[in-house]
């Protein structure tokens, strides 16, 4: 299978780079399609367009919309709503007016949460406690960082790439390390890469485990939730043991990774014993959790996603996982093998696109990740042993278009960088997995109770500032 999953306009030329998600990985195409031309192009996910192409185009309104069009979901309508002689609209909130039939009522959510999740505005659409529709609209703490990364080299943007979102502050490291490995000519030794990877699962069990309490506290199931609290706290403190930092900042450069002194063969045995030790308490509590019924009758068959919905408007990542499909781009990282070969397989008896899905990936991705890393910490002996502070490369890059793109804990995170003959960054495009991913939760919800809304947005954990860059 073959989806669109990103759009980048060519600097000072005609035309667009776009890139193709397929099970070998990502590919780029270069085509010289009018903005006309790629937005009627059915290949192109609409909230991919919205993201690349949109402009502000001031308050959105669809208040003389007949209600049974406004809520079709299909390509044409979308090109109706969101298509003018101006362009495209752009994903973020400047008002927003829905039709709503007399038998229902629009109820808004945010831009201001209680506690700390980051903002953004949810319009449902609701009869009764059944939600019809959903929009949702970013874009309130835009910070800049696109302008704020071009004009800097790797020393100075690779800051900026671990806050593009910071739950996913080493897959953004890695494509941006990548990214200038190949211009500069930089050989990475594989046991660095291996390093990389070690960082980078342990950035997925972490924020697994932190979900998995999050959605058993929404459902009410309390002892799962006290334990995730506090485990969470595990896989971060050995990423600060190896790094010097709970989310591995700092610890990543191109050829390079950056790991505390003291690293002993004793020490790293103990760092995998207590990644060993916490997959399988948290395993144990999310098998007793998944045995109470009242559980599954709560998760299963609420919030559905589709198979032909991922084909279709370009899902990605756990989106796309839970609906039985695998396209997983650490299939292609051949580092993996410095230890046992990880295991990506999920159970397809769970995989039905539904918040139980969501759940249950969560701790099959837990078990493949926490055993494969209680293998590999161990070995990390052989990247301490490195001289790793020195690196040869070419002072002077081939002027051009590079990308890169690492399967993060939520998807595949898409990175590419216009470099001018110095390294310089004149022009970055950046797309996180919930780019695209927005709109399923958007969908998924439909026909759900409203009280469900929170459990599902839980199910799904997107990134506000992933977007809103």
């Amino acid at each position: 299978m073959r989806t669109v999953t990103g759009l980048y306009p060519r600097k000072g030329k005609k035309g667009y780079h776009r890139f193709w998600l397929t099970p070998e990985g990502v590919e780029r195409e270069v085509i010289e399609h009018s903005e006309k031309e790629v937005i009627e192009d059915s290949a192109n996910p609409i909230w991919i367009l919205k993201h690349s192409l949109g402009s502000d185009q001031g308050e959105e309104d669809y208040s003389d919309f007949d209600f049974e069009k406004y809520v079709v979901a299909d390509r044409k309508t979308d090109l109706e709503k969101f298509v003018t002689k101006k362009g495209i609209k752009d994903l973020l909130y400047k008002g927003l007016k829905v039709p709503v039939p007399a038998s229902h009522y629009s109820h808004a959510v945010g831009p201001i949460h209680a506690g700390i999740i980051e903002p953004g505005h949810f319009r449902f659409i609701v009869k009764g406690e059944v939600i019809q529709n959903l929009d949702i609209r970013l874009g309130f703490q835009k910070r800049g960082l696109l302008d704020l990364i071009k004009g800097k080299g790797y020393k100075d943007s690779l800051p900026y790439a671990e806050v593009i979102s910071g739950d996913s502050t080493i897959a953004y490291g890695i494509a941006f390390s990548r990214i200038f490995e190949e211009a500069h000519k930089i050989e990475v030794p594989q046991e660095i890469d291996f390093a990389r990877l070690i960082f980078l699962e342990l950035e997925r069990i972490a924020t697994h485990i932190g979900d998995l309490g999050g959605l058993a506290e929404d459902i009410g199931y309390y002892p799962l939730h006290g334990v995730c609290s506090l485990q969470r706290g595990v896989p971060l403190g050995v990423m600060e043991a190896l790094t010097g930092n709970r989310f591995g900042r700092g610890s990543l450069a191109p050829g390079k990774i950056f790991l505390r002194r003291g690293l002993t063969k004793e020490k790293l045995v103990e760092l995998a014993q207590r990644i060993r030790s916490v997959t399988a308490d948290v395993s144990a509590h999310f098998e007793r959790a998944a045995y109470a019924s009242t559980n599954r009758e709560r998760l299963q068959s609420c919030g559905v996603v589709r198979q032909k919905q991922v084909k279709h408007l370009g899902f990605i990542g756990m989106v796309e996982k839970c609906t039985g499909l695998n396209r997983d781009l650490r299939a292609v990282e051949k580092s993996y093998t410095l230890s046992s070969p990880i295991n990506l397989e999920l159970n397809r008896n769970h995989m039905r696109g539904d918040a139980w899905s969501r759940f249950y990936i969560r701790y099959e991705e837990l078990k493949n990740s926490g055993n494969w890393l209680a293998e590999a910490i161990p070995k990390l002996e052989s990247a301490v042993a490195l001289k790793t502070e020195k690196t040869t490369h070419s002072k002077t890059v081939k002027k051009g278009t590079y990308y890169s793109a690492v399967e993060g804990w939520r998807g595949p995170v898409l990175v590419s960088l216009d470099l001018d003959p110095d390294g310089i960054i004149e022009d970055v495009y950046i797309r996180d997995p919930s780019v695209p991913n927005w709109h399923a939760l958007e969908l998924a919800v439909r026909g759900e109770f409203i009280g469900d809304f929170p459990m599902n947005n839980k199910s799904f954990n997107l990134s506000y500032v992933g977007v809103d860059l």
